[in-house]
């Protein structure tokens, strides 16, 4: 973890399987409560790290890892999650009895912003941004 006045960034290495999430899921939440961010926001981040490295780790082979990096800059928060895939998601329609489909739908319904860039030399990220303090 990194603090620089009030920007705060933390970044951590994962494996790409499916007990990872649950890890991913807990550290976020560790440091978003040491960075004491509000509980609205956290709950909110650790759902949106938890769909970003579901889908990660779906369309990743079990040789490379997935990067989860958060900053913090006082007024809102950015979740990235890296993985080797140049393949960009994309939001699907999911049927009512489907069982997955709608990570991404919750994702940007839950963010402020979200999206996807390249990443060099290989991979992409994909981004999401919370307010830190629900708006008035």
């Amino acid at each position: 973890m990194t603090t620089h006045g009030t920007s705060q960034r933390w970044q951590m290495w994962f494996t790409p399987f499916p007990k990872t999430v649950y890890i991913a899921r807990r550290q976020v939440g560790r440091v978003l409560a040491g960075w004491d961010v509000p509980e609205g926001a956290m709950d909110t981040a650790v759902l949106i790290t938890s769909e970003l490295v579901t889908n990660a780790i779906r369309h990743c082979d079990t040789r490379h890892l997935v990067h989860v990096h958060v900053s913090d800059d006082g007024a809102q928060l950015l979740l990235e999650v890296s993985d080797p895939s140049r393949q960009h998601p994309r939001p699907v329609i999911a049927s009512s009895d489907a069982e997955s489909g709608r990570g991404l739908m919750l994702v940007r319904a839950a963010a402020a912003d979200f999206g996807v860039r390249d990443r060099d030399p290989v991979g992409k990220t994909v981004w999401a941004t919370i307010a830190r303090q629900p708006a008035l």
